[in-house]
């Protein structure tokens, strides 16, 4: 069975530093990493701008791809760094970082003032 759409985007949409998170599980410190620590980041910053919408009398953002590829400046490119090891394929090194859209780091981080004043607008 096939599990995705040939002309849909199965990488990285947006992106978030996500290394060295301290959390707190039941009253136990742990430091983790990766998507497990970059998701609920990027999610509180879309919170936070739908939050900001609300209070204006806007409804909140919805579906998110024509937000984000309407406003790709929003987000910090990320373009230094070696091929992500998360994105290896047998013996392939992983997908390199670019200008704009990759598909290691999607559109790259987004910038929480920007994203809000987006947000506002759109």
């Amino acid at each position: 069975k096939q599990w995705y759409q040939r002309r849909v985007a199965i990488t990285a949409g947006v992106s978030a530093m996500s290394d060295d998170f301290w959390i707190i599980i039941d009253r136990l410190l742990m430091n983790v990493a990766g998507t497990s620590a970059a998701t609920p980041t990027v999610a509180g910053l879309i919170a936070l701008a739908n939050d900001a919408r609300l209070n204006a009398g806007k409804p909140v953002l919805g579906f998110l791809n024509p937000f984000i590829y309407l406003n790709p400046d929003i987000f910090f490119d990320v373009t230094l760094g070696p091929p992500s090891s998360a994105c290896w394929l047998d013996d392939l090194e992983g997908y390199p970082l670019s200008e704009g859209w990759d598909p290691v780091t999607g559109f790259g981080t987004p910038d929480y003032h920007r994203l809000v004043a987006a947000a506002m607008k759109y």
